[in-house]
């Protein structure tokens, strides 16, 4: 099967999770907002913390902190793991809180500051990947037996979290990718070009080359993992990962080992890929 010729309709003949289709990007955000508030009110009902791995980037946590403050949700249960951190070039450490391109800030600044001050997690149970002390974070994970809930989206190398695929021209260890720890990573250059048009708005000089992230190991210990696919180039993206060959080629294909994964994507995502020699980014559709 030619997985980038898969029509969306044809999606749950190949595989059976869940699949939602949503409109646009403001409508999977208020989705994964009510999935993930739901599940922290859940935990706090039960008296149990609740482990949930955040990307930055794919999510807007401002629909979050919307949503617990409309339902007056306590984020006390909520212990919280950034997938990953860039790291500074020229010191070798996390970036610091206040950097404007730090992943931390972003979660701080979208999803805890929005919070009513009585609703806010314990600050202790915020965590980033430390590039000082990445074991830190496997150790947490490991130690509650994986991640309640992870969310997440994939990058244009197949990647999840920063476990781009080793360089074309390298041998690749299916068992190793799959089986990698938080660790500090040099971002693979086809990665910081999409971080590049995403985030920088092209300034190359200003994107860090390297992270520290966790590893597909404890990304894979998840007992549930969410995706979400939302741009023009997810089309491809999502096919090869969901409906593709299962290779550290694609380190997030390992996902279709997981026995509870469900998807949420938009229908820009959900257009089968054509090819377009004017490169439209297709964003504004």
């Amino acid at each position: 099967m030619n997985p980038y010729a898969l029509p969306f309709e044809r999606f749950e003949q190949h595989c059976s999770w869940p699949f939602h289709l949503v409109d646009d990007v403001e409508t999977l955000n208020r989705r994964i907002a009510r999935v993930a508030v739901d599940a922290i009110r859940e935990a706090g009902e039960a008296g149990r913390p609740i482990i949930m791995i955040l990307p930055v980037g794919p999510l807007d946590y401002t629909y979050w902190a919307q949503r617990c403050n409309e339902l007056g949700v306590s984020c006390a249960p909520l212990v919280a793991i950034t997938m990953d951190e860039y790291i500074d070039d020229e010191k070798g450490e996390s970036l610091p809180v206040d950097h404007p391109l730090g992943f931390r800030r972003y979660v701080e600044q979208t999803f805890v500051q929005s919070l009513e001050p009585s609703l806010r997690p314990d600050p202790k149970n915020l965590h980033v990947p430390d590039a000082r002390d990445p074991a830190r974070s496997t150790g947490l994970i490991e130690a509650h037996g994986g991640a309640d809930l992870c969310f997440g989206g994939c990058g244009i190398t197949g990647h999840f979290a920063f476990n781009d695929p080793p360089e074309p021209d390298a041998p690749c260890d299916d068992r190793e990718v799959r089986e990698s720890r938080t660790r500090i990573v040099t971002i693979m250059r086809e990665s910081q070009t999409q971080m590049c048009m995403g985030g920088t708005d092209g300034n190359w000089d200003v994107l860090p080359r390297r992270a520290v992230t966790l590893g597909m190991h404890e990304l894979l210990l998840s007992r549930q993992i969410h995706m979400t696919f939302m741009r023009n180039w997810h089309a491809g993206v999502l096919r090869r990962v969901l409906f593709g060959p299962v290779t550290g080629r694609c380190p997030a294909s390992f996902i279709q080992e997981h026995p509870h994964v469900e998807v949420t994507l938009t229908r820009l995502a959900a257009r089968t890929p054509v090819l377009n020699v004017a490169q439209a980014t297709g964003e504004e559709s």
